[in-house]
């Protein structure tokens, strides 16, 4: 098999196991916001979403941006032949990000009155305090839990990310929320949401711990081909590593506060009642948001690679296949969610904006519209070694976001927390695809996105807003969407399988399922 080919398979495989893992995180994120919303005054829901979005961004804060340093790290040593240094970068990135935790969970507790006053006003005030305080005790959990699990894609599997995280802890959190946390307070709340982290956390461990050992034992799977040996070890490891990944932190905070301020702000600016209504009407973007997530998360590891070896042709026909594939699955989501979006809103129980929420997913639908065709441009930069220039893309998309929200909160609503949104991620996406394409010679377009764009909009698009101007049930929107656009769209995505490259993918995942059933893994022997 030729190296694209190679490549393109490694992806596939990947990404249908974290493809499958992020929809059913997806679907259980849903489930988790529908819980509360119909479980809880929409005042306790917006002040749970308030404080735990605050909590995420703190979090962001504390990993130092090591996700990315060890998704970059350990497969450039795996693929250079340096593995007896995964133990020592593991200490460099783990070291930081607990002390780090630790600071940022003694703050949040001290703080916590203080911080609950400013973010749900006086009503709110107490169940926002106790909140924080539960949240903080959790803050080195999450820290070293998503550490752990970028560590174990850097090591070469995506097995840990979507068992233990993107199903299991996935799955139980709605689960002990509708158990335990909707039968007492505040405190019972919060801390049936935070528990499954800490199971999460330990099962993640144990699993990095028997990769690290095989792959000092040499039980790894490499190519002898893809593995040229270094000569001695690189001096002053923990200094490049965080030369990479110290502008990457501060990214990292960008990129959460960019998904999660506007909740933050909404609370502050207007009501925790508000800020439920748009945790609501935003939870769609969650089921498109994962299926990207997860093909970056395989597509990382590939780029870091070829990088490497120097290999751009094969970097930029993976980074292309990946976007094409990753617009196969969610440009028909956004367009239904678009056009269903007073179905979908129905969900989250009685009580809400549906007028609002509905224009929300409009607006956020056209633009993850643009960030899916984009492709993963800031994977392909970090993944490239360049973190400042990510750091840059995102401060900015960050500033814009919170500018244009402070403009229009108050005087539109959530609707301009929407519009402030949907401005950052296309401005940030835009002028990362003129980056890599300058800087790189990378380019995610091409005949596969292409198509698959002419196909979606097609099928779904001008449909559904035909259907919706014509006044159309929601019933009947979605019957139609279902039984009529969705059988076109897969015709038309098949015609052109080999352009999409689906039969190399089918026989990929064929091959894969022989394999766990009739053989072992091959052990590198050397």
């Amino acid at each position: 098999m030729k190296s694209e080919d190679r490549h393109l398979s490694r992806l596939a495989t990947g990404g249908l196991l974290s493809v499958i893992g992020s929809g059913v995180s997806a679907v259980a994120g849903i489930a988790l916001v529908a819980t509360v919303t119909n479980g809880v005054s929409r005042e306790l829901a917006g002040t749970l979403f308030a404080t735990t979005s605050l909590w995420v961004i703190i979090c962001a804060v504390t990993q130092l941006g090591t996700e990315v340093g060890l998704v970059r790290w350990l497969p450039t040593l795996l693929a250079t032949g340096r593995r007896a240094e995964i133990p020592r970068v593991l200490c460099i990135a783990l070291g930081p990000v607990l002390l780090a935790s630790c600071v940022a969970a003694v703050a949040l507790y001290l703080g916590a009155e203080v911080a609950a006053g400013y973010l749900v006003g006086d009503e709110q005030q107490a169940d926002g305090a106790l909140m924080l305080r539960c949240l903080a005790a959790f803050i080195p959990v999450y820290a070293l839990h998503h550490s752990l699990l970028a560590a174990t894609r850097g090591m070469g599997t995506m097995r840990t990310t979507v068992l233990v995280d993107l199903v299991g802890r996935s799955i139980a959190q709605p689960v002990a929320v509708l158990v335990i946390g909707l039968q007492g307070g505040a405190a019972a709340l919060v801390l049936s949401w935070l528990a499954p982290f800490v199971v999460a956390a330990a099962a993640t461990g144990f699993a990095l711990r028997r990769q690290v050992i095989r792959a000092l034992s040499g039980r790894v799977d490499l190519e002898p081909a893809e593995a040229p040996s270094l000569a001695g070890h690189s001096r002053g490891l923990g200094r490049d590593f965080w030369r990479f990944t110290g502008p990457r932190g501060v990214a990292t905070l960008s990129q959460a506060a960019l998904r999660r301020s506007d909740i933050v702000l909404i609370a502050a600016l207007l009501s925790p009642a508000d800020a439920a209504v748009y945790t609501a009407a935003t939870r769609f973007m969650v089921l498109g948001q994962m299926a990207i997530l997860a093909i970056q998360q395989t597509l990382g590891p590939q780029l870091s690679k070829l990088f490497a070896q120097q290999d751009t042709r094969t970097a930029e026909s993976v980074f292309r296949a990946a976007t094409a594939w990753t617009m196969l699955l969610t440009w028909p989501l956004y367009l239904v969610c678009a056009a269903a979006a007073p179905l979908i809103l129905s969900l989250f129980g009685e009580g809400y904006d549906v007028e609002a929420g509905q224009r929300v997913m409009v607006i956020l639908a056209g633009a993850m519209l643009i960030a899916t065709a984009s492709g993963s441009v800031d994977t392909v930069l970090l993944m490239a070694g360049r973190s400042w220039l990510s750091l840059l893309d995102n401060l900015g998309a960050l500033v814009l976001n919170v500018g244009l929200n402070l403009v229009l909160i108050r005087p539109v609503g959530i609707e301009g927390a929407a519009i402030s949104w949907a401005a950052a991620i296309a401005a940030r996406n835009i002028v990362t695809v003129l980056q890599v394409r300058a800087m790189l010679g990378l380019s995610s377009g091409g005949s596969a996105a292409r198509w698959v764009a002419v196909s979606a909009v097609a099928c779904f698009g001008i449909p559904g807003l035909a259907l919706r101007l014509a006044g159309a049930s929601q019933p009947l929107l979605i019957g139609v969407e279902a039984l009529v656009c969705a059988p076109a769209y897969l015709a038309l995505v098949w015609w052109r399988r080999d352009t999409l490259h689906l039969p190399l993918l089918g026989r990929t995942l064929l091959t894969r399922l022989g394999r766990s059933k009739h053989s072992r893994p091959k052990v590198a022997t050397h």
